[in-house]
């Protein structure tokens, strides 16, 4: 038995892959130029610092001033700031009293992800009122409870760091504006 073939075979056409090349191809330097205009905005963050052999002329320039040790521990019913080992408000002789935070929530009935409950004003004048006393100072470890939100985190170091603070406009050599508090957060695991 013999094979016929159809007359009616349907013809595949390749795909003109051609015009999607070509856009891709100006996609590529479009994409770079965009990246080359648009600024981004970024909070530095430190790691902790474990241990470093410091030299000889700053150690003499520490025995004269005290470091601050500035903390903020984030915790569900407020902000506890505490510098050189010494919580803001525990009784004195006393390291730590964390019955109670030292700067309590601006909204203590809102739910715990409203990022606005938090008194971020009161947090930034503490920072002020610290910076007057040591101007040199502009670390800050910032550490929080598991169930903190992250944003409360971020408006937390944006507190710390100064509302009116603008860095990106600083050229290397320059001073730091007096509006920036403390500008470098290193951020702790867990409170307390």
């Amino acid at each position: 038995m013999a094979r016929y073939r159809k007359k009616n075979e349907i013809k595949v056409e390749e795909a003109n892959v051609l015009p999607v090349m070509n856009i891709m191809f100006l996609l590529i330097p479009a994409l770079l130029l965009a990246m080359e205009v648009a600024s981004m905005a970024a909070i530095a963050v430190s790691p902790p610092k474990f241990a470093a052999a410091p030299s000889d002329k700053k150690e003499e320039e520490k025995k004269e001033e005290k470091p601050l040790k500035f903390k903020v521990f984030i915790l569900e019913d407020g902000f506890r700031v505490s510098t050189a080992a010494q919580q803001e408000g525990a009784e004195a002789g006393k390291a730590q009293d964390s019955s109670k935070p030292t700067i309590p929530l601006a909204k203590p009935s809102a739910a715990i992800d409203d990022y606005e409950r938090y008194d971020y004003g009161k947090l930034e004048a503490k920072a002020k009122e610290l910076k007057e006393k040591y101007s040199h100072e502009t670390v800050v470890t910032i550490s929080a409870e598991n169930s903190i939100p992250m944003q409360v985190l971020i408006s937390t170091m944006d507190s710390v760091r100064g509302s009116d603070c603008k860095l990106l406009t600083i050229k290397e050599g320059e001073d730091f504006p007096e509006e920036c508090l403390f500008f470098q957060p290193i951020v702790e695991a867990g409170a307390g």
